[in-house]
């Protein structure tokens, strides 16, 4: 292709607002060609250059873009997460050390209309950190790379050179530009908006001022302004308030809702409001204080029982239902924001959710539709959702009956089937990133188990069999996710043999919606079992966020605790459970001490290590442990002060030491059955150490019918035990 070819190509797009994608797969000299092509149109772009900075000849390699482009803002991958609100003219993305698919598209993501995204790399194949991390044994595949490759040729709107050049040009004749027709009813703010859809957030919020519990929900795909518009939305409330009001804004980390605190300050200069700012050293915007009222930043576990009128979720599904429900509990008003089927946008199940909060509660739902950083119809924007499989339907069928077991090569060579099954992968999950198509793709040690007609999937790796030397590795501390079972019980709970052991995790396990809850995980899990057995597999197991309906799948299917974090994951926003199921005699003593000393340890510290963690999922892995004969006798004097306890003659705070002897005895020896419910007002006041109110919040429960479950439990208890 001429250069005056790209050069047309370039000024077509910025004549339509739309952007380019350039994958140059050879010397860099060909980068740079296309570069000098793009600077005849835009002399002078705003450019991010997203790299791996510490790594041996990195750093060179932008010296040699900087000859052409004086200004440019380098970005670490690792820390680009701050960058999702900038947005660039021109964005280099160096792939000559790294090609993770997650860091990709969210670089791509901050280019605006009429710019360049320009991806560089000498083999994508070979030689990239992250891929080392799913190599084993110096195997890997590359199915994810060539179908990377293969959707780059189909698609227009992208420039790839791999030995010859592919150019499919696209039209700005086929796109609309992102526009503002209306003020809406407040004007001075709503010129800070760019769609119409923004304006319709700035001119509903107040439905969040009205009368009694009320949810104001904000829906979108990736670069549609929603943060924005409700940060903008902000300083509107409070200017309709009565009275001053206190607003917490929480998110996964600061950089997820960091978009809501610049464009709430954006809309108070606006509307020449006097604010003060409380700003960290590292320039994140921590308060806006306005009169008596103020915007505040909080992490979730601060936010979740600060004493304020509103908070606001951002990225709501990265939280996960289990703490948006103790939020919609505890607060009398809530915004929730989320992203919907972009590259970290939330599981389509997360959508049921929402359609569930909807019917339940007091609440309205807005959707933004038109993007804001380019126009609508963006070529980019459609590769980046085909090759990533961003937006893919499941559509229901029936089981068959059957559980079979697939090959990558069998879904990546044949797209529709690909489509369907990591399609069930992503409707049942409430979080999904472009590294897990990655994975399924190029992962070696991986087995994959579908139930047939393509209504269930479970995606299962190879752990374990590590050498002495590996082991020695392990327990002192190294970290090895591709190994994650093994790796925490040798680490955590120093069984050193466990290691040595071969097993395989499951590590995604889905059914279609339609078809949940008919035992169908159930067979995927038998068929997984008995394979294993086959292959003279040790144990199988799975590692996943604390939930209680996730916990008790996995135990009726006779798999037991055995470890779990001690603190949240802050990436995943909870923490991680570990269970497992032994299938030879080596492994069923190891997983059976592993789970006794689990259990030990939760009723020994669920007052501080696990003190946030849902009663009922504790009630639910204590239940599940292993029960153990100690011939624990409770004093005669405990059971008097108990039943002085439940008449109503001594309150709670009197007989709490005897209260938790019973607990503890019960769930040692775990000689009878109590419902979990009954259970967890137990654990949450008892064991945890909440106070009424608290357990009443966790559990959905006001103060006194806490105590009255409390009550039942001790009462259930006794009479099983015959101890009244």
């Amino acid at each position: 292709m001429k250069s005056n070819e790209l050069v047309n190509l370039f000024l077509d797009s910025k004549k339509g607002y739309f952007r380019y994608l350039a994958f140059i797969e050879g010397p860099i000299e060909y980068s740079l060609e296309v570069l000098r092509e793009y600077l005849k149109v835009n002399n002078n772009p705003s450019t991010g250059y997203f790299f791996h900075p510490w790594i041996e000849g990195s750093k060179q390699r932008l010296k040699g873009f900087l000859n052409y482009l004086p200004q440019i803002v380098d970005i670490d991958y690792s820390s680009s997460q701050k960058y999702l609100g900038s947005t660039f003219d021109l964005v280099i993305i160096d792939a000559m050390d790294d090609f993770r698919p997650s860091y990709i598209a969210r670089a791509i993501e901050t280019v605006r209309g009429g710019g360049l995204a320009l991806i560089y790399s000498d083999n994508i194949d070979k030689g990239k950190l992250y891929k080392s991390t799913i190599t084993r044994d110096g195997k890997v595949s590359n199915l994810f790379e060539n179908m990377f490759r293969e959707e780059i040729k189909k698609h227009r709107g992208v420039i790839y050179y791999h030995n010859d050049i592919h150019v499919k040009p696209f039209s700005s004749q086929e796109v609309s530009r992102p526009r503002r027709s209306r003020s809406g009813k407040h004007p001075e703010v709503a010129k800070l908006c760019v769609t119409d859809d923004q304006v319709k957030v700035l001119d509903e919020i107040d439905f969040i001022l009205e009368e009694g519990k009320r949810l104001f929900i904000v829906t979108a795909p990736r670069g549609r302004g929603k943060s924005a518009s409700v940060g903008l939305s902000l300083p509107v409330i409070i200017s309709l308030s009565k009275y001053p009001l206190s607003i917490v804004v929480t998110s996964l980390n600061y950089w997820s809702g960091a978009e809501i605190m610049k464009f709430a300050e954006m809309a108070l200069r606006a509307m020449k409001k006097r604010f003060r700012r409380n700003v960290s050293r590292d320039g994140k915007i921590l308060s806006l204080e306005i009169g008596e009222s103020w915007i505040r930043w909080l992490p979730p576990d601060l936010a979740k029982d600060y004493h304020g009128n509103i908070i606001v979720m951002d990225e709501a599904a990265a939280l996960g239902k289990e703490f948006i429900d103790y939020v919609l509990r505890r607060w009398e008003k809530a915004v929730l924001v989320t992203t919907v089927h972009g590259y970290e946008g939330s599981g389509k199940i997360f959508l049921k959710v929402l359609e569930a909060y909807e019917k339940e509660r007091n609440a309205q739902r807005l959707n933004l539709e038109f993007p804001i950083r380019y126009s609508k119809g963006d070529p980019v924007e459609k590769f980046l959702y085909d090759v990533f499989l961003l937006n893919v339907n499941v559509e229901s069928g029936d089981f068959q009956g059957r559980i079979i077991e697939v090959t990558p090569e069998s879904l990546f060579n044949v797209r529709e089937k690909l489509m369907r099954v990591y399609g069930i992968l992503v409707t049942a999950h409430y979080r999904n990133t472009p590294d897990d198509l990655m994975v399924l793709g190029d992962a070696t040690f991986q087995r994959i188990f579908l139930a047939e007609n393509d209504v269930g999937v479970a995606q299962v790796v190879e752990e374990g069999g590590l050498s002495d030397e590996k082991v020695d590795s392990l327990s002192a501390g190294e970290e090895n996710l591709g190994h994650l079972i093994p790796q925490r019980l040798v680490k955590y709970s120093r069984l050193r043999e466990f290691g040595k052991l071969r097993g395989w995790r499951v590590m995604r396990i889905a059914v279609v919606p339609d078809l949940q809850n008919r035992g169908i995980g159930s067979r995927i899990l038998s068929e997984i079992e008995k394979e294993a057995i086959r292959e003279g597999i040790d144990w199988i197991g799975s590692s996943f966020l604390a939930n209680y309906n996730v916990v008790k799948f996995w135990t009726k299917n006779g798999f037991i605790p055995v470890y779990m974090s001690t603190k949240k994951n802050e990436s995943l926003g909870g923490y991680s459970v570990i269970v497992a199921k032994a299938l030879s005699p080596e492994a069923t003593g190891l997983i059976r001490n592993a789970s006794i000393f689990f259990k030990d340890k939760l009723l020994r510290t669920l007052h501080q290590v696990y003190f946030n963690v849902d009663p009922l999922v504790i009630t639910r892995l204590l239940k599940s442990t292993p029960s153990i004969d100690e011939r624990f006798t409770i004093p005669d004097l405990y059971i008097r002060k108990i039943n002085s306890y439940l008449d109503g003659t001594l309150p709670y705070n009197a007989v709490a030491e005897a209260v938790h002897m019973l607990g503890e005895k019960y769930f040692k020896e775990l000689k009878f059955t109590v419902d979990d419910a009954l259970l967890a007002g137990l654990v949450s006041r008892t064991f945890q150490g909440k106070s009424w109110y608290h357990a009443g919040v966790s559990l959905g429960k006001k103060s006194a019918e806490v105590e009255e479950t409390l009550r039942q439990a001790i009462r259930s208890i006794l009479n099983k035990y015959q101890l009244n």
